[in-house]
C-alpha cells in the first residue's frame, strides 16, 4: 500500500484533486473542514479510546477527561473545549481507530494536521506508517511538509499555471487524468450502524444543544403565524 502526499501553492486546486479522485472512486474523504458538534463529550464517541491521543494524559491529570467537549463554534456560539490542533488529532485518531479492522481503503484526507504543532509530528508519522500497512493513502499538507513529503512514497505537486498536468515525484508533465486514475485505487470504509451508535446520535441531536427542538418550536410559531394570516 502507499502514502501519496499532494503539495502546491494556495489557489493550485490541491483540494479540487481530491475532490475529483473522490468523485472518480469511492472513497473515505475526509474534508477539510469536520463536522464534530462542538458540544459532544470526547469520552461520549462511541468506538473511540481517546487514551490513544498524545495530549489526552493532561485532561486526565486535571480530572477533565470525562467531561472534555470536542470544542469549536456553531451558529456562531463559541464552546470552550479542544483547541483546533487537538481537534484535527482527535479526527486522524478516531479515523485511525475506525479503519484498522478493515483493509485496502483508499482514505483520502484534506490538510488533517493544519494546526498541529511540532510536538506531535513523531505520532503523526507513526500513525501514517501503520495506517499505509493495510490502506492507500492521499493527503493534501501545508503543514509539516517535508516530513511528510520525505515519508511518502509518492509526491504529487499540483500548479495553479497549468492545471491538466500535475508533477509526481521527479516526473514533469504527467496528464492529470492519467494521475487520478492512478491514486484511485482501494476500497470505501463501511460502517456497520448498531445501537450504540443510535443512541449517540440521538443524545447528540436531541440534546439541548442539538437544536432539533429549538428548529421545531420555530417551525411551528412560522406555520401558526401563516394561519393567521388566514384569519378573517
Amino acid at each position: 500500500m502507499t502514502l501519496t502526499v499532494c503539495v502546491g501553492a494556495s489557489g493550485s486546486g490541491k483540494t479540487t484533486f481530491l475532490n475529483d479522485v473522490h468523485k472518480s472512486h469511492k472513497c473515505t474523504y475526509i474534508r477539510q473542514y469536520h463536522n464534530l458538534r462542538p458540544y459532544i463529550k470526547v469520552s461520549a464517541i462511541p468506538a473511540f479510546d481517546p487514551t490513544q491521543l498524545p495530549y489526552w494524559d493532561i485532561y486526565i491529570k486535571e480530572k477533565k477527561d470525562k467531561s472534555i467537549l470536542v470544542g469549536g463554534t456553531i451558529a456562531g456560539q463559541f464552546m470552550a473545549g479542544l483547541s483546533g490542533g487537538q481537534r484535527k488529532l482527535l479526527l486522524f485518531e478516531l479515523i485511525f481507530q475506525r479503519t484498522a479492522s478493515q483493509d485496502n481503503l483508499l482514505i483520502v484526507l484534506d490538510e488533517p494536521f493544519a494546526g498541529v504543532t511540532d510536538d506531535f509530528v513523531p505520532f503523526i508519522v507513526g500513525r501514517l506508517n501503520e495506517m499505509r500497512k493495510k490502506h492507500n493513502i492521499l493527503l493534501v499538507t501545508n503543514d509539516h511538509v517535508e516530513t511528510l513529503k520525505t515519508m511518502a512514497d509518492n509526491t504529487v505537486i499540483v500548479s495553479a499555471i497549468d492545471r491538466t498536468k500535475v508533477k509526481i515525484n521527479e516526473k514533469e508533465g504527467v496528464d492529470r487524468d492519467t494521475a487520478l486514475l492512478a491514486m484511485s485505487i482501494g476500497d470505501e470504509y463501511t460502517q456497520n450502524s448498531n445501537n450504540q451508535d443510535l443512541k449517540f446520535f440521538l443524545d447528540v441531536e436531541l440534546s439541548k444543544n442539538g437544536g432539533v427542538f429549538g428548529v421545531a418550536g420555530f417551525a411551528v410559531f412560522s406555520f401558526g403565524l401563516f394561519l393567521l394570516t388566514f384569519w378573517n
